[in-house]
């Protein structure tokens, strides 16, 4: 299991950078050790990452994903601005307790 400061530092890698799975599982798991991981979800035989993505319709609620890794006890959050039709990391990544 990866450390949450760790992921929290692997999730701020991708700011200013579209959201898609792909590039979450790079981020996450670019150690040596997780090789084994990305060749299972580049085959297509696993995802380790799951995201669900909150769509703010006014500046009172802004776009959102909630990031969920299995093993993790914890869940992520991180802000998202839609450009040309991409989703757009544009905030840190926080520990979302309220979940």
């Amino acid at each position: 299991m990866i450390k949450k400061t760790d992921v929290i530092e692997r999730l701020n890698t991708l700011i200013g950078q579209e959201l898609t799975s792909q590039g979450l599982h790079e981020a996450l798991f670019c150690e040596e050790k997780h090789k084994k991981i990305l060749r299972r979800f580049n085959a297509g035989t696993y995802t380790y990452v799951q995201y669900k993505i909150q769509i703010g319709n006014n500046s009172d609620l802004p776009s959102y994903v909630d990031i969920t890794i299995p093993g993790n006890p914890y869940k992520y959050r991180l802000g998202l601005e839609e450009r040309d039709g991409q989703m757009i990391i544009h905030s840190e990544a926080r520990i979302n307790y309220s979940i």
